[in-house]
Parts: C-alpha cells; sequence; structure tokens
C-alpha cells in the first residue's frame, strides 16, 4: 500500500509539472529568449483534442529547448493575437518563433501529430 501510495504521489508531481509548464501564456512565452512553439486551435477544429494530445506529448520532451503554449481563438485572452498574427482556416496549426518574433514558421496538423515530422521541425527550427 505504501507503495502504491508513493507512485501516486509521483504521479501527481509530474501531471502537475507537466500542466505547468504548458499553461504559460504567449507573452510569458514570447517575453523568454527561448524559441517559442504555439498551438493555435480553437475546441470545434477537426482533431483539435488528438493534436493537443501529440502536442502536449512532445512539449514534456523539448520543454528544456522550447516554451510551448496555446492559444484558442476563440477565448477572450487570443483577441491580442489574434489582431497581430494572421488566423489561418485551417486549425489546429503550429507556429513557431524565434528571436523574440522576428523569425516565424507555420506547421500543418498532419506534421503534429506524426511524432517524427514534428521533432524534425522542431529540431531544424533551433538551428
Amino acid at each position: 500500500m505504501k507503495k502504491v501510495l508513493t507512485l501516486l504521489f509521483l504521479l501527481s508531481i509530474v501531471v502537475a509539472s507537466a500542466q505547468k509548464a504548458n499553461s504559460m501564456s504567449f507573452d510569458e512565452a514570447m517575453g523568454q529568449a527561448k524559441p517559442v512553439a504555439v498551438l493555435i486551435y480553437a475546441p470545434w477544429a477537426d482533431n483539435a483534442e488528438q493534436i493537443k494530445q501529440a502536442y502536449n506529448t512532445l512539449g514534456q520532451e523539448y520543454g528544456d529547448r522550447y516554451n510551448f503554449t496555446t492559444v484558442d481563438i476563440t477565448k477572450e485572452e487570443a483577441r491580442g493575437f489574434n489582431q497581430k498574427y494572421t488566423i489561418y482556416p485551417n486549425l489546429p496549426y503550429v507556429l513557431f518563433f524565434k528571436d523574440r518574433g522576428r523569425i516565424t514558421r507555420y506547421l500543418k496538423q498532419d506534421c503534429i501529430m506524426d511524432t517524427a515530422c514534428f521533432k524534425e521541425r522542431l529540431d531544424f527550427f533551433l538551428n
């Protein structure tokens, strides 16, 4: 029983850490020196939940090299983002920002769901 409780406690710490890492706002992420990966989505978009899961998984793996954040374009706090950046109709997708927003790349949803493709793009954008 003690081992089970210890395991549950450790698991809750890992889950809380992962949620904390992904809870960074877009503005907070852009204010730091690391490159930023931003998942742009709307809850009604095709494959939104599957893509969020794939994105969060790689966010945990690449969190030391990137700031990962999400923008739900239907939320009030996304209004500034929606005005500053072009929102493409094929939601969800990922934007990469480097040099505090001067360099940007776009990643389609089929690559986000393909772990090898997503990792390749993350590694390429770092260089």
